[in-house]
Protein backbone atom coordinates (compact mmCIF):
# COMPACT_ATOMS: atom_id res chain seq x y z
CA UNK A 1 0.00 0.00 0.00
CA UNK A 2 2.66 2.33 1.20
CA UNK A 3 4.55 2.08 -2.34
CA UNK A 4 0.94 2.20 -4.29
CA UNK A 5 0.75 5.85 -2.34
CA UNK A 6 3.77 6.53 -3.15
CA UNK A 7 3.57 6.19 -6.95
CA UNK A 8 0.37 8.03 -6.79
CA UNK A 9 1.93 10.89 -5.33
CA UNK A 10 4.43 10.95 -7.48
CA UNK A 11 1.58 11.19 -10.10
CA UNK A 12 0.16 13.95 -8.18
CA UNK A 13 3.13 15.86 -8.02
CA UNK A 14 3.96 15.49 -11.81
CA UNK A 15 0.86 16.49 -12.97
CA UNK A 16 1.38 19.76 -10.52
CA UNK A 17 4.21 20.51 -12.41
CA UNK A 18 3.49 20.28 -15.72
CA UNK A 19 0.42 22.39 -14.83
CA UNK A 20 2.91 25.13 -13.33
CA UNK A 21 5.22 24.85 -16.68
CA UNK A 22 2.38 24.86 -18.82
CA UNK A 23 1.22 27.94 -17.18
CA UNK A 24 4.34 29.71 -17.06
CA UNK A 25 5.18 28.78 -20.90
CA UNK A 26 1.63 30.31 -21.61
CA UNK A 27 2.99 33.61 -19.99
CA UNK A 28 6.05 33.44 -21.56
CA UNK A 29 3.99 33.29 -24.83
CA UNK A 30 1.80 35.97 -23.91
CA UNK A 31 4.81 38.47 -23.03
CA UNK A 32 6.52 37.59 -26.30
CA UNK A 33 3.00 38.22 -28.02
CA UNK A 34 2.73 41.38 -26.74
CA UNK A 35 5.75 42.71 -27.04
CA UNK A 36 6.26 41.91 -30.79
CA UNK A 37 2.88 43.76 -31.25
CA UNK A 38 3.96 46.65 -29.57
CA UNK A 39 7.11 46.88 -31.46
CA UNK A 40 5.48 45.92 -34.76
CA UNK A 41 2.96 48.67 -34.62
CA UNK A 42 4.88 51.12 -32.22
CA UNK A 43 8.60 50.73 -33.24
CA UNK A 44 9.56 54.00 -31.51
CA UNK A 45 9.00 52.22 -27.97
CA UNK A 46 10.75 49.07 -28.99
CA UNK A 47 12.97 49.20 -31.91
CA UNK A 48 13.51 52.68 -31.42
CA UNK A 49 13.64 53.12 -28.11
CA UNK A 50 17.28 54.96 -27.39
CA UNK A 51 16.39 57.56 -30.24
CA UNK A 52 13.00 58.37 -28.50
CA UNK A 53 14.50 58.36 -24.88
CA UNK A 54 16.88 60.95 -26.56
CA UNK A 55 13.82 62.81 -28.58
CA UNK A 56 11.80 63.28 -25.40
CA UNK A 57 14.23 64.67 -22.92
CA UNK A 58 14.17 68.07 -24.90
CA UNK A 59 11.29 68.21 -27.12
CA UNK A 60 8.47 70.28 -26.81
CA UNK A 61 5.34 67.84 -26.56
CA UNK A 62 6.93 65.89 -23.97
CA UNK A 63 9.47 68.05 -21.85
CA UNK A 64 7.45 71.53 -22.14
CA UNK A 65 4.15 70.86 -21.82
CA UNK A 66 3.20 67.22 -21.00
CA UNK A 67 5.70 66.56 -18.18
CA UNK A 68 5.15 70.28 -16.22
CA UNK A 69 1.59 70.08 -16.67
CA UNK A 70 1.59 66.37 -14.91
CA UNK A 71 3.50 67.45 -11.75
CA UNK A 72 1.68 70.37 -10.78
CA UNK A 73 -0.87 67.63 -9.80
CA UNK A 74 1.58 65.38 -7.54
CA UNK A 75 1.38 65.57 -3.96
CA UNK A 76 4.59 65.71 -1.45
CA UNK A 77 6.55 62.99 -2.79
CA UNK A 78 9.01 62.44 0.25
CA UNK A 79 8.68 59.04 1.91
CA UNK A 80 5.79 57.59 -0.78
CA UNK A 81 6.35 54.62 -2.79
CA UNK A 82 4.63 55.24 -6.20
CA UNK A 83 4.24 53.11 -9.19
CA UNK A 84 5.03 54.58 -12.22
CA UNK A 85 2.54 52.51 -15.33
CA UNK A 86 3.82 52.78 -18.33
CA UNK A 87 7.04 54.04 -17.70
CA UNK A 88 8.95 55.00 -20.54
CA UNK A 89 12.43 55.65 -20.85
CA UNK A 90 12.38 56.21 -17.13
CA UNK A 91 12.13 60.20 -17.10
CA UNK A 92 9.39 60.24 -14.66
CA UNK A 93 10.98 57.25 -13.03
CA UNK A 94 13.85 59.68 -12.40
CA UNK A 95 11.88 62.76 -10.65
CA UNK A 96 10.36 60.23 -8.35
CA UNK A 97 13.03 59.73 -7.06
CA UNK A 98 14.70 62.46 -7.20
CA UNK A 99 11.93 64.11 -4.62
CA UNK A 100 12.43 61.06 -2.24
CA UNK A 101 9.89 58.56 -3.14
CA UNK A 102 10.76 55.45 -4.01
CA UNK A 103 9.82 54.18 -7.51
CA UNK A 104 8.56 50.81 -9.09
CA UNK A 105 8.80 51.53 -12.92
CA UNK A 106 6.67 49.11 -15.25
CA UNK A 107 6.35 49.09 -18.86
CA UNK A 108 5.31 46.62 -21.52
CA UNK A 109 8.58 47.47 -23.59
CA UNK A 110 11.54 45.28 -22.59
CA UNK A 111 13.29 48.03 -24.47
CA UNK A 112 12.16 50.82 -22.14
CA UNK A 113 13.02 48.76 -19.08
CA UNK A 114 16.72 48.06 -19.63
CA UNK A 115 16.86 51.78 -20.34
CA UNK A 116 15.34 52.70 -16.95
CA UNK A 117 17.54 50.25 -15.48
CA UNK A 118 20.59 51.18 -17.38
CA UNK A 119 20.05 54.96 -16.43
CA UNK A 120 18.38 54.26 -12.85
CA UNK A 121 20.00 50.81 -11.94
CA UNK A 122 19.00 49.61 -8.52
CA UNK A 123 17.16 52.98 -6.87
CA UNK A 124 14.26 51.55 -8.63
CA UNK A 125 12.66 48.47 -9.21
CA UNK A 126 11.68 47.95 -12.67
CA UNK A 127 9.90 45.03 -14.93
CA UNK A 128 7.89 44.13 -18.13
CA UNK A 129 4.71 43.67 -17.76
CA UNK A 130 1.34 43.44 -20.33
CA UNK A 131 -0.67 46.70 -18.39
CA UNK A 132 -3.80 45.61 -19.94
CA UNK A 133 -3.40 42.68 -18.01
CA UNK A 134 -2.88 45.40 -14.96
CA UNK A 135 -0.14 44.55 -12.18
CA UNK A 136 -0.99 41.64 -10.88
CA UNK A 137 2.24 40.82 -9.04
CA UNK A 138 1.66 43.74 -6.62
CA UNK A 139 0.43 43.81 -3.46
CA UNK A 140 -3.27 45.22 -2.38
CA UNK A 141 -3.36 48.80 -0.81
CA UNK A 142 0.71 48.95 -1.17
CA UNK A 143 1.60 51.93 -3.00
CA UNK A 144 0.53 55.81 -1.81
CA UNK A 145 0.27 57.29 -5.68
CA UNK A 146 0.22 55.73 -9.28
CA UNK A 147 1.16 57.57 -12.34
CA UNK A 148 0.72 56.70 -15.86
CA UNK A 149 1.90 59.54 -18.46
CA UNK A 150 0.65 58.87 -21.48
CA UNK A 151 -0.01 55.30 -21.72
CA UNK A 152 -3.89 54.69 -21.06
CA UNK A 153 -4.44 55.91 -25.06
CA UNK A 154 -2.60 52.29 -26.21
CA UNK A 155 -4.80 50.57 -24.24
CA UNK A 156 -8.18 49.39 -25.88
CA UNK A 157 -10.04 49.08 -22.71
CA UNK A 158 -8.43 50.78 -19.55
CA UNK A 159 -10.86 49.28 -17.15
CA UNK A 160 -8.87 45.71 -16.16
CA UNK A 161 -5.56 48.42 -15.17
CA UNK A 162 -7.87 50.74 -13.33
CA UNK A 163 -9.35 48.29 -11.32
CA UNK A 164 -5.73 47.17 -10.52
CA UNK A 165 -4.55 50.55 -9.46
CA UNK A 166 -8.00 50.64 -7.23
CA UNK A 167 -6.59 47.10 -5.92
CA UNK A 168 -3.00 48.91 -4.95
CA UNK A 169 -3.73 51.78 -3.75
CA UNK A 170 -3.67 52.57 0.19
CA UNK A 171 -6.88 54.15 1.39
CA UNK A 172 -6.49 57.78 0.43
CA UNK A 173 -3.94 57.02 -2.51
CA UNK A 174 -4.47 58.87 -5.82
CA UNK A 175 -3.93 58.05 -9.47
CA UNK A 176 -2.69 60.99 -11.27
CA UNK A 177 -2.64 60.06 -15.32
CA UNK A 178 -2.39 62.16 -18.42
CA UNK A 179 -3.79 60.80 -21.55
CA UNK A 180 -4.53 62.54 -25.41
CA UNK A 181 -7.47 64.94 -25.14
CA UNK A 182 -10.69 63.11 -26.41
CA UNK A 183 -11.35 66.58 -28.44
CA UNK A 184 -7.84 66.37 -30.34
CA UNK A 185 -8.28 62.91 -30.89
CA UNK A 186 -11.51 63.28 -32.69
CA UNK A 187 -10.24 65.09 -35.82
CA UNK A 188 -8.17 61.08 -36.76
CA UNK A 189 -11.37 59.71 -36.28
CA UNK A 190 -11.80 57.04 -38.92
CA UNK A 191 -15.77 57.55 -38.33
CA UNK A 192 -16.34 60.82 -37.81
CA UNK A 193 -18.06 58.99 -34.93
CA UNK A 194 -17.19 61.09 -31.24
CA UNK A 195 -18.73 58.32 -29.32
CA UNK A 196 -16.78 55.35 -30.64
CA UNK A 197 -13.40 53.61 -29.15
CA UNK A 198 -11.46 53.13 -32.34
CA UNK A 199 -8.07 52.42 -33.42
CA UNK A 200 -5.95 55.30 -34.98
CA UNK A 201 -3.05 54.02 -37.11
CA UNK A 202 -0.66 57.74 -37.73
CA UNK A 203 2.55 58.94 -38.34
CA UNK A 204 4.33 61.12 -35.55
CA UNK A 205 7.72 63.21 -36.37
CA UNK A 206 8.87 62.96 -32.62
CA UNK A 207 11.98 61.29 -33.74
CA UNK A 208 12.65 63.73 -36.47
CA UNK A 209 11.12 61.70 -39.43
CA UNK A 210 7.64 60.05 -39.94
CA UNK A 211 7.53 57.07 -37.79
CA UNK A 212 4.19 55.11 -37.40
CA UNK A 213 2.17 54.47 -34.41
CA UNK A 214 -1.28 52.93 -33.55
CA UNK A 215 -3.47 54.34 -30.35
CA UNK A 216 -6.91 54.57 -29.29
CA UNK A 217 -9.29 57.23 -29.39
CA UNK A 218 -12.20 57.24 -27.05
CA UNK A 219 -15.10 59.63 -25.81
CA UNK A 220 -14.67 61.62 -22.30
CA UNK A 221 -17.26 59.83 -21.09
CA UNK A 222 -16.22 55.90 -21.97
CA UNK A 223 -12.85 57.06 -19.86
CA UNK A 224 -14.33 58.35 -17.23
CA UNK A 225 -17.14 55.40 -16.72
CA UNK A 226 -13.71 53.01 -16.54
CA UNK A 227 -12.79 56.00 -13.81
CA UNK A 228 -16.02 54.80 -12.16
CA UNK A 229 -16.68 51.25 -12.77
CA UNK A 230 -12.99 50.88 -11.07
CA UNK A 231 -13.95 52.52 -8.35
CA UNK A 232 -12.09 55.72 -8.50
CA UNK A 233 -13.07 58.69 -8.31
CA UNK A 234 -11.45 61.93 -10.10
CA UNK A 235 -10.50 64.61 -7.55
CA UNK A 236 -9.28 67.19 -10.22
CA UNK A 237 -8.80 67.79 -14.00
CA UNK A 238 -6.43 69.89 -16.00
CA UNK A 239 -5.67 70.64 -19.70
CA UNK A 240 -2.21 71.59 -19.14
CA UNK A 241 -0.22 74.55 -20.80
CA UNK A 242 2.78 74.59 -22.17
CA UNK A 243 5.50 76.11 -20.20
CA UNK A 244 7.39 79.62 -21.26
CA UNK A 245 10.62 77.50 -22.67
CA UNK A 246 8.16 76.40 -25.05
CA UNK A 247 7.39 79.98 -26.07
CA UNK A 248 11.15 80.81 -27.08
CA UNK A 249 12.25 77.54 -28.53
CA UNK A 250 9.11 76.21 -30.11
CA UNK A 251 6.50 79.67 -30.95
CA UNK A 252 4.24 77.56 -33.25
CA UNK A 253 3.73 74.57 -31.07
CA UNK A 254 3.57 77.08 -28.25
CA UNK A 255 0.45 79.63 -29.52
CA UNK A 256 -1.33 75.97 -30.49
CA UNK A 257 -1.26 74.51 -27.04
CA UNK A 258 -2.24 77.54 -25.72
CA UNK A 259 -5.11 78.24 -27.39
CA UNK A 260 -6.39 74.60 -27.75
CA UNK A 261 -5.85 71.08 -25.33
CA UNK A 262 -3.33 68.63 -26.82
CA UNK A 263 -3.78 66.24 -23.59
CA UNK A 264 -6.17 65.66 -20.40
CA UNK A 265 -4.17 65.08 -16.90
CA UNK A 266 -6.45 63.67 -13.84
CA UNK A 267 -6.18 63.32 -10.48
CA UNK A 268 -8.04 60.54 -8.67
CA UNK A 269 -8.59 59.07 -5.70
CA UNK A 270 -10.48 55.71 -4.01
CA UNK A 271 -13.77 55.88 -3.80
Amino acid sequence: MGSELDSAFSIVVEGAESCYKWEKFCEVLRLIFFQGFLSMFNPMYGEFAEEYAAAIRDNSYNAHYERPSLCTLLPDLQGKKVIDLGCGPGEYAAHLVSQGATVTAVDASAEMISLVQQKLGNSVHAYQQDLTQGVPDEADRSFDLAVSPLMIHYLEDPTALFRDVKRILKPEGEFVFSTHHPFMDYEFSPSGNYFLTEKIVDEWNTLGRPTRVEYFRRPLSALMNSLFDAGLCMIEMSEGKPDEEMQQSDPESYQRLSTAPGFLFLKCRVM
